[in-house]
Formats: C-alpha cells, sequence, structure tokens
C-alpha cells in the first residue's frame, strides 16, 4: 500500500511539472515570466513618496541657493533641496527619486557652506549663515507632507533674528 501511495505522489509531481513547463513554452509562458518580473521589480521601490516642491523668499525676495531640508518629526530618513535663482527647490529623497515620505516635518534653511572643490577642481570658499536660528538651528518652520498629493511648500523668512556666525551652520 505504502509504495501505491509513494508512486501517486511521484506522478502527480509529474503531472504537475509537465503542466508548469507546457505553460512556460511560446508566448503564454513569456507573459507569465514578464509578469511576475514586473511584479518583483514594483516591489522593490522603496517606501511611499509624495512629490514636494516650493519657493523660498526672505523678506519677500528670492532665496537663491539655499539649502533646504526636511527632517522627519518621528525619526527617518530627511528629504533636501537646494534653491535656484527664483528661490524655487524641489525636494529629493534618496536614488534619484523626488520628494519625501508622508508625514510631519521640521524644515531647516541654510545659506552656510564649508569650503569644497567644484567638478573643475577649483576651491570653493565656506559661506558664512545668513539666516536666522529660528529658521535653521531652532527652525520653527513646520509641513506636513501628504501621501499622494503634489505638495506645495512655500516659506516667507523674515530678517533680522539671531544669526549663527559660523561656517557650518549647525
Amino acid at each position: 500500500m505504502r509504495e501505491i501511495d509513494r508512486n501517486a505522489g511521484r506522478y502527480r509531481t509529474m503531472i504537475r511539472e509537465t503542466i508548469f513547463m507546457k505553460c512556460l513554452h511560446g508566448a503564454q509562458g513569456l507573459a507569465i515570466v514578464l509578469a511576475i518580473t514586473s511584479l518583483m521589480v514594483g516591489c522593490n521601490r522603496g517606501p511611499e513618496i509624495a512629490s514636494v516642491e516650493g519657493t523660498i523668499t526672505m523678506d519677500g525676495e528670492p532665496l537663491v541657493d539655499a539649502t533646504v531640508i526636511f527632517t522627519p518629526v518621528g525619526g527617518g530618513r530627511p528629504a533636501a533641496a537646494r534653491t535656484d535663482e527664483q528661490g524655487h527647490y524641489v525636494l529629493n529623497f534618496s536614488g534619484g527619486r523626488k520628494g519625501a515620505q508622508p508625514g510631519d516635518y521640521i524644515v531647516r534653511v541654510t545659506t552656510a557652506q564649508d569650503p569644497y572643490e567644484d567638478e573643475e577642481g577649483n576651491p570653493v570658499p565656506a559661506r558664512r549663515e545668513t539666516i536666522p536660528m529660528e529658521y535653521n538651528q531652532e527652525s520653527t518652520l513646520k509641513f506636513t507632507v501628504e501621501a499622494k498629493k503634489k505638495n506645495i511648500a512655500n516659506f516667507d523668512l523674515k530678517s533680522g533674528g539671531k544669526v549663527v556666525d559660523d561656517a557650518s551652520g549647525y
């Protein structure tokens, strides 16, 4: 009796393998492989992020070449950007992805910069902070990134507050 059960199990396995192999031949097999591959690729995209962009001004004027950092309130990966000539920025998350994870953020803005070399190897000097502490080290700026939405985060900073007097700003 055990011999019959063992043989029946082998036959069931052979039948399943044969059916599977027949399915993998031709256009149907290619479609199955492509569908499984696309599902696997889609599962490895990383955390959900939402689009975040905006404009930073100081006393109504565009804040040029400033760094904008969104730091999650509950911990997690920050997102950052650099402002252009109009004070506009688009947040970068990681791996070339634009945006930030949904949630609450403290927003910091800084113009401080350590010295570095540009693409041609020319030295670029350090820049001192020009932004008051209430917008960077002791930031009062907050923003909530909403899922599946284009988030616009504009901030008009006011000059005149205490400024940290070093190149790092932090």
